[in-house]
């Protein structure tokens, strides 16, 4: 459920005035186009001319999550929380390597202390929410879903990860206010029309199942597979 623009959500331009904090800005705009080897170069840049950026190590973190280097993300993580210990982001960045990596405690451990500094921070939320799901603590995932969405009502994954949860609960209304709202907001969002879809499905609506699953795969192919392994639109032409 994580994803890369969630996590950096709120790293933010420090300013101090000098070339680090361009370069700085350079890199978080080259994240923003999913330019990552380039973000990386000058977030690099910004490091090796102000060490002490916490920022820079923060979103330099984020662009080694994003290409599968944990281990540089966990010690650029470490670095900036070693630079600045109350840094919200810093924690709930390095709780996402940790959940990443497999130690789901680690991991809300950081997200508790993000919440605990930042108590407004919905991205923790939404990210210790996934770590109590993969533990099996589906009513905590809930409330930390709903707070994340009470306190950032546009927040279009948490809606989403809601309606897997109310799935996993039997809230079959619940999915389908979630999934209508992910979609509301994110018209390409495969995976809330996926799972609109099954729920449509499971109360007779094949024709609106159908709809739903060709809107998963159009806006992502790769959900072909688990729409055809499933045999959802093997029934289509009976429906008609």
């Amino acid at each position: 459920m994580k994803t890369f623009a969630v996590i950096l959500l709120f790293i933010t331009i420090s300013s101090y005035g000098d070339d680090a904090t361009n370069y700085y800005a350079s890199g978080c705009a080259k994240i923003g186009k999913s330019n990552f080897d380039g973000a990386l170069t000058d977030l690099n840049r910004a490091i090796e001319l102000k060490p002490s950026y916490a920022d820079a190590y923060i979103a330099r973190g984020g662009v080694k999550f994003n290409n599968g280097d944990l281990d540089g993300a966990l010690a650029d993580s470490n670095e900036a929380i070693e630079l600045n210990p109350n840094d919200a982001s810093a924690h709930n960045g390095r709780g996402s390597v940790k959940e990443r990596k497999g130690d789901l405690d680690g991991a809300i451990v950081d997200y508790n202390k993000a919440i605990e500094i930042q108590p407004d921070f919905a991205v923790a939320y939404y990210n210790r929410a996934s770590a109590k799901k993969a533990k099996g603590d589906i009513d905590g995932a809930m409330a930390d879903c709903n707070k994340a969405i009470e306190l950032k009502s546009d927040f279009v994954e948490a809606y989403y990860h809601r309606s897997v949860l109310k799935k996993i609960k039997g809230d079959l209304d619940g999915v389908l206010a979630d999934c209508n709202k992910a979609i509301e907001l994110k018209s390409d969002y495969a995976e809330a029309y996926y799972y609109r879809g099954w729920v449509k499905r499971v109360r007779g609506d094949l024709d609106g199942s159908h709809a739903d699953f060709k809107k998963a795969i159009a806006f992502n192919p790769k959900m072909r597979a688990a729409i055809d392994v499933n045999g959802y639109l093997t029934d289509e032409k009976s429906s008609k």
